[in-house]
């Protein structure tokens, strides 16, 4: 997804209204993207300006090509007078993005707009626009992650069935019957190879099993990882 970097600047506003009847004004601005509380973001309080606040603070989004070039998407900017219970409102001003970016990438002046809500008050901003970044997808991130889970799930089984085929092993030699001739050589030993005959080829069927069960997982894999790289 093509996307670029977007700076706000808030100057300064004017000729606010006093919201309050006895302390001073302590304005500050909360700026988002059509309203979302998850853009949302705040400017320091101006603490000696009252009505005639000033900030000089840099915003920073980052927002996709389409959305700049779209009518209709606006940056909000509310202004609030802090106070030690409910902070109050003052006004706003809604500025179509695209109206910012049809006028050039960067403001070579200062920007006046009127705030709504106001009688005379007025906010003034600057703004710039960077160059277009490519930036992955959040569900491309997710098949990644998916894949790299499903690659630790196949090597998990890997270790598991290398495990599973050890322990028959150790087992068929336990299995092992001695038995001890009566006869004057005591040295003449006799193996009892019919019990080891039936576990190696319970053994050899079981690994085969295991393999089987392997490659179909492996096999999955490879079909998952390939549809995937051939529609991203």
């Amino acid at each position: 997804m093509e996307c670029r970097k977007f700076e706000i600047i808030l100057v300064s506003a004017n000729s606010l209204p006093d919201v309050r009847s006895f302390r001073q004004m302590k304005v500050f601005a909360k700026v988002s993207i059509e309203g979302e509380s998850k853009t949302s973001k705040k400017t320091p309080v101006d603490m000696v300006g009252e009505t005639n606040p000033r900030w000089n603070f840099p915003i920073d989004y980052t927002i996709s090509n389409s959305a700049v070039q779209k009518s209709g998407m606006n940056l909000s900017i509310k202004l609030f007078c802090r106070r030690t219970f409910a902070d109050r409102y003052v006004g706003e001003v809604n500025i179509p993005i695209k109206s910012l970016f049809d006028k050039g990438f960067k403001a070579d002046k200062i920007l006046s707009y009127r705030v709504d809500g106001t009688s005379n008050g007025r906010l003034n901003i600057l703004y710039s626009f960077g160059e277009k970044f490519l930036v992955s997808n959040d569900s491309d991130l997710d098949w990644k992650s998916a894949l790299e889970v499903g690659f630790l799930v196949l090597l998990g089984g890997v270790v598991l069935l290398l495990e599973d085929d050890d322990a028959p092993a150790l087992q068929s030699s336990s299995n092992v019957h001695i038995v001890e001739l009566d006869g004057d050589d005591e040295d003449d030993i006799l193996y009892d190879a019919g019990d080891m005959n039936s576990q190696h080829a319970d053994d050899s069927e079981s690994q085969n099993k295991n393999f089987g069960i392997l490659f179909y997982f492996f096999l999955i894999y490879l079909i998952v990882n390939y549809f995937i790289c051939s529609t991203s």
